[in-house]
């Protein structure tokens, strides 16, 4: 039978409802997988702004996704809290009812009707019509009239428990939330509605009812959305900023260029399909620009050679398939990735070289035969420091007279490609010191990256002519550190050592020689730059440079830069040897 309401009487319901409280809590800290809350948190915000800031609305937001969390039946249409109340056993009476009170909880549509004194607020059931007492102490006068959602507990005093957040809704909302009620059954156990309603405010704001302040540590709810917010997949965040842009403006585009990789295209055609309804407006037609700008980048990447890029539409496809084909993408995403590629993949627009003119063009078809034929007199059949030198100094003459045919508007109309060079090795050697001052010798970018077996490689990037230039070279410095590394070994220092210090010479002598070869690549590089000055009063290695800066943002290519230490015992006398040999060459003598 209900209690006769006495104070005593509210105060034993009091009792029970902590009871309830600290259940939920439990079921909470104990029985949510691990990162639910977040995960829920995450499908909310996506496409909207950051984290909320507001203590109030970042506690609604969590009870909200805790509450979804707890009452969602499985498969088997049983809930968290079914399965808590069944597993439980309650040793005082009031426990018992507080587990009957938890498992009969109900979501309910109700409008505020008014205190009745000051633990009591009456509601009433916007679906039932029926009239409710709530147990609450927060509630103001002022939030008489207002709509609201709330899982209620009932208590065998008739009274009711309130473990939900408190909000307001409008209008519009409740008209959305009761389209889930079922005629002739309410709203049943409410979730669908729920997960609806919830949704709608963490996208649409947070409107808070009138109530007493309650004071509280949240730092760690802020913690939690915080963290909720860094585990947004990268096109998920730019998409989180893009939607709240008026326009997709150029560091948007930008962004998405640099995303632009296998795994991002298949996230943002993966996004773009699960982009349904009930999405916020617009939010699918941000995925699909952020796609279509990053299939556009990956297909220029590979028609300029660069990274990996050659094949990766090839492996995107492959990955979208294998996702539709376990049923965790829906096939919209695979829709959208052909509509793209048959937009991008075989764009004509591979490059204006032609503009430069058919002369320019049989110029440059004729230095990069010549280095090639360079190639097969020096790399490939092996060849002497002092050879090579002379093989660079031919290479320059050769570069210097093909840019003496150039001008500005020549070079902005060429082409870029990238030149990858496979080291072959894991981990770094002296002669990688030299790779720099080769890119500045050829006027190239160059970077490092790891290949698939974990083999350091190089990719010079620039005008195909000092590309070609660099690969040779590039290969023209390895055989000569092998030749004179083979004749360094036959020599007097290293045979007069033994074990580790034969190791630690030779390395010496590969620094030493490094150290030569790079001071002869930038004499020769200033001597070669200041009379291209002279004779055509143009600063072209600016301009080039110019160039390469736009084409490689053009590409959203990513860089970092890592600064390499080494603090290792060096053999004096064979730097000093190595050195002297680099001293020594004559980058003018003739070829053999």
């Amino acid at each position: 039978m209900p209690l006769d309401g006495t104070t005593d009487d509210i105060e034993t319901d009091f009792e029970i409802v902590e009871i309830i409280g600290a259940h939920v809590d439990a079921m909470i800290s104990r029985l949510l997988p691990g990162g639910a809350i977040q995960k829920t948190l995450r499908r909310w915000l996506t496409g909207h702004a950051g984290a909320p800031q507001d203590d109030s609305e970042a506690t609604c937001l969590m009870a909200m996704a805790a509450d979804l969390e707890l009452f969602t039946p499985s498969m088997s249409g049983r809930t968290m809290v079914d399965r808590h109340v069944n597993a439980s056993r309650p040793e005082t009476p009031d426990e018992r009812q507080a587990l009957a009170a938890l498992g009969a909880a109900q979501f309910r549509l109700v409008r505020i009707i008014g205190r009745e004194g000051p633990d009591l607020v009456r509601l009433k059931d916007l679906v039932t019509s029926e009239s409710l007492l709530v147990l609450d102490s927060r509630l103001c006068p002022d939030a008489a009239g207002e709509i609201t959602a709330m899982r209620l507990c009932p208590l065998a005093s008739g009274r009711h428990a309130l473990i939900s957040p408190l909000f307001a809704i409008d209008e519009e909302m409740l008209a959305a939330a009761m389209a889930f009620v079922r005629p002739g059954r309410g709203l049943g156990g409410g979730h669908r509605c729920a997960a609806n309603l919830y949704r709608q405010v963490a996208r649409r704001g947070f409107w808070p009812l009138p109530q007493s302040t309650v004071e509280a540590d949240l730092d760690a709810i802020l913690d939690v959305l915080a963290e909720a917010e860094e585990q947004l997949r990268p096109v998920e965040r730019l998409a989180m900023r893009w939607i709240a842009s008026v326009e997709a403006d150029a560091d948007l585009i930008d962004d998405a260029r640099r995303l632009a990789s296998v795994e991002n295209l298949v996230d943002a055609c993966g996004c773009f399909a699960q982009s349904g309804p009930a999405a916020p407006k617009g939010l699918d037609a941000v995925f699909e620009q952020m796609a279509a700008v990053q299939m556009e980048t990956i297909a220029q990447r590979a028609r300029a050679g660069v990274g990996d890029a050659v094949g990766a539409l090839d492996r995107a496809a492959a990955e979208i398939a294998g996702h539709i084909a376990r049923g965790s993408m829906e096939v919209g995403a695979r829709d959208l990735f052909d509509r793209l590629k048959a937009r991008f993949a075989f764009s004509s627009s591979a490059g204006s070289s032609g503009a430069t003119g058919s002369a320019a063009s049989a110029d440059l078809d004729r230095v990069i035969q010549r280095i090639q034929a360079l190639r097969a007199k020096t790399v490939d059949r092996g060849c002497t420091e002092a050879e090579a030198m002379a093989a660079a100094a031919k290479v320059s003459e050769m570069l210097d007279r093909h840019d003496l045919t150039l001008d500005e508007i020549s070079v902005r109309r060429s082409d870029c490609e990238g030149v990858s060079v496979s080291t072959g090795r894991r981990r770094r050697a002296p002669v990688d010191s030299c790779v720099p001052a080769i890119a500045t010798f050829c006027d190239c970018r160059v970077w490092s990256e790891e290949g698939d077996n974990g083999a350091l490689r190089y990719v010079f990037f620039g005008m195909k002519a000092d590309v070609e230039a660099a690969r040779f070279l590039h290969d023209l410095i390895e055989v000569t550190f092998d030749h004179e590394s083979a004749a360094f070994r036959r020599g007097e220092i290293y045979l007069a050592l033994r074990g580790g210090d034969r190791r630690v010479a030779l390395n010496s002598f590969q620094t030493g020689l490094a150290s030569g070869v790079v001071a002869k690549l930038s004499s020769l590089k200033a001597g070669r730059q200041s009379a291209g000055a002279r004779r055509t009063g143009l600063d072209l290695v600016a301009v080039k440079h110019s160039v390469l800066d736009e084409e490689i943002a053009r590409l959203g290519l990513n860089f970092t830069t890592r600064k390499v230490s080494s603090r290792r015992y060096v053999h004096g006398e064979a730097y000093a040897a190595g050195k002297a040999a680099g001293a020594a060459f004559e980058p003018n003598a003739a070829l053999g």
